[in-house]
């Protein structure tokens, strides 16, 4: 008599064997799905940080005044040069919006902010960042927050 088909131990290991490289591909995934999510917010951060800078260096190389303005209804930061010569622009993705209000930072032509303030920043996921841009010549602080 011949046997067609698989004894039960056979049926179990080969389930054994699949629900394992089913939970590790799920891993995997998660975890590429984590780590995707925090660089699209470290990018976003770091632009934040360059537009600062930029718009220091710019201030110091034209020996004029800036501003720096954050709009949070249009989910945007933008440099403005001298007479309101608009030099950069960023806007975030609809993933990362804006939290606090306007804001207005102005920069002296000795590339130094007048006045500090803080950029806070929360993403689809409820994690909080914030950026502190103190006052000086260059110190911008970011800090990771908890999730909401």
């Amino acid at each position: 008599m011949k046997n067609y088909g698989f004894t039960l131990i056979e049926t179990v290991v080969s389930i054994f064997i699949l629900s394992i490289l089913l939970s590790v591909g799920l891993s995997l995934s998660k975890l590429g799905s984590t780590l995707s999510h925090d660089m699209e917010n470290t990018e976003c951060v770091y632009e934040i940080q360059n537009i600062l800078s930029y718009g220091k260096a710019v201030c110091m190389e034209k020996n004029k005044y800036g501003k720096i303005t954050v709009k949070y209804r249009e989910n945007e930061i933008r440099f403005i040069e001298g007479e309101d010569n608009i030099e950069k622009i960023i806007k975030l993705p609809e993933e990362i919006k804006i939290i606090n209000n306007d804001i207005s930072v102005f920069i002296t032509p000795s590339g130094k902010i007048a006045q500090g303030n803080t950029i806070k920043l929360i993403d689809k996921y409820g994690q909080r960042q914030e950026i502190t841009i103190g006052v000086g010549v260059d110190l911008i602080v970011i800090k990771d927050g908890d999730f909401l």
